[in-house]
């Protein structure tokens, strides 16, 4: 080989041209390179926008997703570097015709576009150039004889989605290391094919058998799908074999991994570092918030480890940290704060992670975000606050914590509303019990009137009920709009609480300022067994309201067939008028606008 190897010109002569060629068209690349630059530095200096103009182009020259974002002029070239050279320099010229057409250098003034063009006239002919291509087949007869035999290997034919035409070989290297088993990972550039344009590579792999690595391949299917591999044989066996998907990106891959929890996936799309890891869906949400909300530690901290910004914010303001403090996942609160999550970031509805972690009774996670400093008593601009979520949602061991940090029971947010109402509202009977013991008071009103007591009666949580009588609760506060706890008690067939109130000597013919007392509210909802009750108690069922209705016209509008009977046999007058209708019948539609307003 050593005598053939002097002999791979036809002449001396020959060899001095290709190389004297070879120097001048390096030298020339050079200065043109060096115009190029210093025409695109003038250009994005007068005009910044020309930079996101060329970083667009760029990635859809290069069908690259993201990839330049927010990269200076630099290293958007360090970027396209490995794609271009002093011989294939067909992006240089493909970019300068959009972007400096108007460039001119010299004191000629000379188009950089044109001596581009020019320039590349010469490296093609030399590219293509008898000498070269018998260069080439000169070099296969020589070493011919020590390229390995690879016609008994099996053979890998792999297809990848058009984004892989932007990786370099070290993508592809890549590639072969992670899909072939420990120590069969050959040098790729001794066994590898690619063919460029359509994304398929041929590898012959060593030492393997073909049923062996069938079996092996078969079980990284979902890890293939995941990185963009669409096809996949074994000589002539099918191991994975799809359609291409023409929507295939390596950030929208970097999503479907975490979603599916493989850490294999996502390690290998981060080892590329052609994919931007801070890439958002539809939703605003990144891959590291959706790792958190699944709870995948080791994803999460491959995302951190590169470089996955923490604080990024989703359509609704929400943080990784925030959706780690909702889930409970304590030890990814960890290390989210460790990667200097900000946790006193706020969401569109003005919520922090404590909150949050609150509303859901998240007790370690608020336990946790206390500790790091967080403010729990903050309040929201509507007033709520995560004491109040903690009540409302009947998280008994988070109010317990929150009340030992000395976080203000009595707060109201903008409606009035306070912890302890809410506590009522719902029938947390235990967070009921801890607040009287914290001397809440029982009595608080909303300003339209609402108290505690109220929102008990109404939703029939009786023990609450009981409760708060106990504790010498006023059974007879009206609202504004003049409504008793009775009123709601009867309205919403509450038999127990009715007859609970009944004992407290409540007053049942209390009207409201319309004239609408308890028992026309039972009538109209067709509580029968609690419109019994107080016929049984001397109600007056004859009474009006102020437009004339009675609790007989009111559930013969409703349809209250079983409460107009038993009505009936109470001698309920159906002879009476009201100040509009003359009839019972003739009433119904007055009736119904009027209830339902």
């Amino acid at each position: 080989p050593s005598s053939q190897a002097k002999v791979m010109f036809e002449t001396a002569e020959g060899e001095k041209e290709i190389l004297d060629t070879l120097i001048d068209l390096n030298k020339k690349f050079s200065s043109l390179m060096m115009h190029v630059r210093l025409g695109l530095d003038e250009k994005t200096e007068k005009d910044p926008k020309i930079l996101w103009k060329l970083t667009i182009w760029l990635e859809t020259y290069m069908h690259w997703n993201d990839k330049l974002t927010n990269a200076s002029l630099d290293e958007t070239f360090k970027m396209i570097h490995p794609f271009y050279d002093f011989i294939d320099c067909n992006l240089i010229v493909d970019m300068s015709e959009i972007f400096l057409r108007d460039l001119t250098f010299s004191d000629d003034g000379l188009s950089i576009v044109s001596e581009l063009k020019n320039y590349k006239k010469k490296a093609d002919n030399l590219r293509f150039s008898v000498q070269v291509k018998v260069l080439n087949d000169r070099l296969k007869t020589i070493y011919e004889e020590h390229i390995p035999d690879t016609s008994n290997m099996p053979m890998i034919s792999i297809k990848l989605h058009n984004p892989w035409q932007g990786s370099n070989i070290n993508g592809f290297s890549l590639l072969i290391h992670n899909l072939l088993p420990v120590g069969h990972q050959q040098s790729i550039m001794k066994y590898i094919t690619i063919s460029s344009g359509s994304v398929i590579i041929k590898y012959s792999v060593h030492d393997f058998t073909a049923d062996s690595l069938i079996e092996y391949t078969g079980g990284k299917l979902q890890f293939m799908r995941l990185i963009g591999i669409f096809s996949l044989y074994i000589n002539d066996h099918p191991v994975l074999q799809e359609d291409e998907n023409m929507n295939f990106t390596f950030e929208l891959a970097l999503l479907e991994a975490v979603t599916a929890g493989n850490n294999e996936a996502v390690e290998f799309l981060l080892q590329l570092e052609i994919v931007n890891i801070g890439h958002t869906n539809e939703k605003g949400k990144t891959a590291l918030m959706l790792a958190c909300k699944r709870g995948h530690e080791d994803i999460v901290h491959s995302l951190l480890s590169a470089g996955a910004n923490v604080n990024i914010q989703n359509n609704k303001g929400w943080t990784a940290l925030m959706i780690a403090s909702e889930h409970n996942h304590i030890s990814i609160i960890h290390m989210l704060l460790q990667a200097n999550a900000n946790p006193h970031l706020k969401n569109s509805k003005g919520s922090n992670a404590v909150m949050i972690a609150s509303y859901y009774g998240n007790y370690e996670a608020v336990e946790l975000l206390i500790s790091k400093g967080v403010d729990y008593k903050y309040q929201r601009e509507d007033g709520w606050n995560a004491f109040a979520f903690a009540c409302q949602n009947g998280h008994t061991q988070t109010v317990e914590l929150l009340l030992k940090e000395q976080v203000d029971p009595n707060v109201q947010t903008k409606m009035g509303v306070n912890a302890f109402m809410l506590g009522c509202a719902k029938g947390h009977t235990k967070i009921v019990e801890l607040l009287l013991k914290e001397q809440v008071d029982p009595n608080v009103q909303k300003e339209n009137g609402w108290n505690a007591f109220m929102f008990a009666c109404q939703n029939g949580h009786t023990k609450i009920v009981e409760l708060l009588l106990k504790e010498q609760v006023d059974p007879n506060v009206q609202t504004k709009d003049g409504v008793n706890a009775f009123m709601y008690a009867c309205q919403d067939g509450h038999t127990q609480i009715v007859e609970l109130l009944l004992k407290e000597q409540v007053d049942p013919n209390v009207q409201n300022k319309d004239g609408v007392n308890a028992f026309m509210y039972a009538c109209q909802n067709g509580h029968t067994q609690i419109v019994e009750l107080l016929l049984k108690e001397q109600v007056d069922p004859n009474v009006q309201m102020n437009i004339g209705l009675t609790a007989l016209m009111i559930a013969s509008a409703n349809g209250q067939y079983e409460v107009v009977k038993l009505l009936l046999e109470w001698k309920a007058n159906p002879t009476i008028k009201s100040n509009e209708t003359p009839t019972v019948l003739g009433l119904a539609a007055v009736v119904l606008a009027f209830m339902h307003y």
